[in-house]
């Protein structure tokens, strides 16, 4: 097999990505409430953290951003859709763009998704204490579980993307 890479044209690229943001969707959508604050916690980090590590920074901005954006447009959270898109499309670039230095490497990896979590976290906490009014309170109650969660997601997204580029090798090819 080659060591050169595919070209790969810009349909492929769109069909990917838009495939990338429904199962991130679908992630998002996988919900455990948090009865205090009436809101939820989903999987939608672990394919956000698998996206950036597999795929790269702007297939994770993208799909990462749109997907947890419809996720809460379907599961009756619309008021948090624009606070997903930017929060988690920023989450999956910021990882996306420290893991490109070497994406073979764990401890890369783990810094990315460090990063990732201290974004989602940090953006979550800013909105719901300000944009969405919920107060210093009900956010600080939130951030736990929003760390457990953007943790699962990079600890699960890392055996993820080293399986799915295990089995399918042609996909160590496909970033951007």
């Amino acid at each position: 097999m080659s060591n050169e890479r595919p070209v790969l044209s810009p349909a492929f690229r769109v069909a990917s990505v838009a495939v990338l943001a429904a199962v991130t969707t679908v992630f998002t959508y996988i919900k455990f409430p948090f009865a205090p604050t009436r809101g939820y916690y989903n999987l939608g980090d672990v394919a956000i953290a698998f996206c950036a590590f597999t795929f790269g920074p702007l297939t994770a901005l993208i799909s990462g951003g749109i997907g947890t954006a419809l996720g809460d447009l379907l599961g009756g959270y619309p008021q948090w859709a624009p606070i997903s898109l930017v929060v988690h499309g920023l989450e999956g670039l910021a990882i996306g763009l420290i893991v490109s230095v070497r994406r073979d490497n764990v401890l890369i990896m783990v810094l990315g998704g460090l990063v990732g979590i201290l974004l989602m976290v940090g953006g979550y906490f800013a909105a719901e204490s300000t944009i969405m009014g919920m107060g210093f309170g009900p956010a600080l109650a939130e951030a736990p579980g929003n760390i457990v969660q953007s943790a699962a997601g990079v600890i699960l997204g890392i055996p993820l993307a080293f399986a799915v580029s295990r089995a399918y090798p042609p996909v160590k090819h496909w970033r951007w």
